[in-house]
């Protein structure tokens, strides 16, 4: 019987490893490609291209702005998801986040700072922060502002939404494949990003 000396077995096990390794680059590769073939009809026509493989992303056009999506796997330190990031200028940083049972109960205690608008549905639903609040409430002080917020906020799986002086970054979360991969959904998120940030008076960044 053949004796394998340690060298040899350690060939063979870098071997494998390296094997299994390609193997799933591949399966990842593959599954990206899928991924960009059943969202690219969200976006407008011929813009589309793979951003990466690992998280699976995708960028495009959209309404004139150019938006990345990003799909995020549920693990054991995550529920997963889907991110997306929208090129578009703004002279504000503020966001907006679901307001879960414990974010309602540190902010009336004063832990967490929450600015109100005075819209009861908005408020009740949503924890507003910018580093300008009056500038933020004169903001969605407009019917057409709130109404597009509360449009984003309604569709499923909003968890937030950052916006900085040249990018919008969205969340939805936990991580459903039958939304998150879904062009019909995509396209349902994607509108209502780009409809808020156009209320706000945010344009597209192109180049």
């Amino acid at each position: 019987m053949p004796v394998i000396d340690d060298i040899a077995l350690m060939t063979l096990l870098a071997g494998g490893i390296l094997a299994l390794v390609a193997i799933g680059l591949v399966l990842m590769r593959r599954h990206a490609q899928r991924l960009h073939g059943r969202l690219a009809p969200a976006f407008e026509l011929g813009t589309t291209r793979r951003a990466s493989t690992l998280p699976p992303a995708i960028e495009g056009l959209f309404r004139g702005y150019a938006c990345r999506y990003a799909i995020e796997q549920r693990s054991q330190y995550s529920a997963g998801g889907a991110n997306l990031r929208v090129r578009a200028a703004s002279p504000l940083a503020w966001g907006a986040s679901r307001r879960g049972i414990a974010a309602s109960l540190l902010a009336s205690i004063g832990v967490l700072r929450h600015i109100a608008i005075g819209d009861e549905e908005i408020d009740r639903r949503l924890r507003l922060t910018a580093g300008d609040a009056p500038i933020l409430q004169s903001l969605l002080g407009q019917q057409r502002t709130r109404d597009a917020l509360r449009a984003l906020a309604d569709t499923e799986g909003f968890a937030s939404i950052r916006v900085r002086a040249r990018r919008a970054d969205l969340r939805w979360t936990p991580r459903r494949p039958e939304l998150d991969e879904s062009p019909e959904g995509l396209r349902h998120r994607l509108a209502a990003a780009v409809d808020l940030l156009a209320a706000c008076g945010c344009p597209p960044l192109t180049g």
